[in-house]
């Protein structure tokens, strides 16, 4: 039985065996080095879950309290974690999934744009994304978390410091959240509190001494660590295969196009001799001929792009024929107009015009093709298509209106 996994990499090898002739191209390191990062990501069964938010949200202390371990730098000021920081996480016995726990940035720190793009980037990269609030959905918050659902990957809310509300106090505010997104229950969203607020504890000495120290309760992190550990046995195979086909197609979208750059002289020359050409061989030819030749010319045309490119087979058929037809009933037009003004004297003038120009206007749609259809190759969008099918966490439609109580 073909599972999301197996069928993502066969797809995934499919493109590394094509494009491996390009290999020592220079300008194309970035896109191999990414081919070579998905490959491994799939043979280690590694699982990507990225922890987003606000400053000050606790998204550090969150990822300390599910690892059991105080491995990340907290602290009351912003900007603690500078740069995404990793760490590797094995929730339990009999997962068999090697978990890879991000912290990002925060969103909102003051002259932190890079250490934003950082995150940014990070939740591109992610299977799974942890959103983490303390209250209600700020404005910015409210923003963020609609352009990560344009990602279109599942994402787990969670609100942190829950020990500071009374059980009345957190269902108010989650039914808050609820209304203002949407596209969550109050139910769905996770309430933790990673590092509770420290007690003041009265221990009774034997000697009868009364000393009141300050103790901090035991995290409580368990609606979280259930929920992972829920999606780590049901659908980490389909989300780490749905994210790794998604950058596939990304990252073959930039080869596409720098292949197109690389060999843009040849192609600009190669369109100016095939639309003069057909341009001429439909104005020479006699009437029935020309309508023969005109496909063979195009079909040259796309042949000689396709072997000079390296393109996949038949990418260029499959984005292009439409156009191809449309400049056939042009052709067909001209020839009968050219009939109708000219009689057979200026028979082919008009007909030749229009071939030799709708050809070459075809050359400059080729890039947009390129970038629209580059899923259709290797079986990648046959496999986006069954995945995010079977994905129902990630097929959320993210075009809610920003609620009036956030403006």
């Amino acid at each position: 039985m073909t599972t999301p996994l197996t069928q993502a990499e066969t797809v995934l090898q499919r493109c590394w065996d094509h494009w491996q002739s390009l290999a020592s191209r220079r300008d194309l390191q970035p896109e191999f080095r990414a081919l070579s990062t998905l490959r491994k990501r799939l043979t280690a069964r590694l699982f990507s879950i990225a922890v987003f938010g606000l400053v000050n949200r606790g998204k550090s202390a969150v990822l300390n309290a599910l690892t059991g371990e105080e491995r990340l730098k907290v602290g009351p000021l912003n900007g603690v974690t500078q740069q995404p920081q990793s760490l590797l996480w094995q929730p339990e016995p009999g997962i068999p999934w090697r978990v890879r726990l991000v912290d990002t940035p925060g969103l909102n720190e003051v002259e932190g744009e890079a250490r934003e793009q950082l995150a940014w980037d990070v939740a591109r990269s992610a299977d799974l994304i942890v959103f983490v609030i303390a209250t209600d959905l700020t404005q910015l918050e409210y923003q963020a978390l609609s352009e990560l659902r344009t990602l279109y990957k599942p994402i787990l809310l969670v609100l942190n410091k829950c020990d500071l509300y009374s059980e009345a106090e957190l269902q108010a505010i989650c039914a808050q959240i609820s209304r203002h997104l949407g596209w969550v229950s109050p139910q769905e969203i996770l309430t933790v509190a990673a590092c509770p607020k420290p007690l003041k504890v009265r221990t009774h000495w034997p000697d009868g001494r009364i000393t009141l120290e300050w103790e901090r309760p035991a995290p409580q992190i368990e609606a979280l660590r259930g929920r992972i550990l829920q999606i780590l046995q049901t659908e980490a195979g389909s989300l780490l295969a749905l994210n790794v086909l998604k950058r596939l197609d990304r990252v073959q979208a930039q080869i596409l196009e720098k292949q197109w750059q690389h060999h843009a002289r040849f192609v600009e020359q190669w369109g100016r001799i095939f639309a003069l050409g057909k341009g001429m061989g439909v104005g020479l030819a006699p009437l029935g001929l020309d309508l023969l030749l005109a496909p063979l010319l195009d079909g040259l045309w796309l042949l000689g792009l396709e072997i000079r490119l390296h393109l996949p087979r038949r990418v260029l058929w499959k984005g292009l024929w439409r156009p191809l037809l449309l400049n056939g009933a042009l052709l067909l037009l001209a020839e009968g107009v050219s009939s109708w003004l000219w009689g057979d004297w200026g028979n082919g003038l008009l007909p030749g015009l229009v071939a030799g120009i709708s050809l070459y206007r075809l050359g400059s749609l080729a890039p947009q093709v390129l970038s629209r259809f580059a899923a259709r190759a290797f079986g990648l969008e046959a496999g986006l298509r069954a995945l995010i099918g079977r994905e129902r966490l990630a097929m959320t439609d993210c075009t809610a209106s920003l609620p009036s109580s956030l403006a």
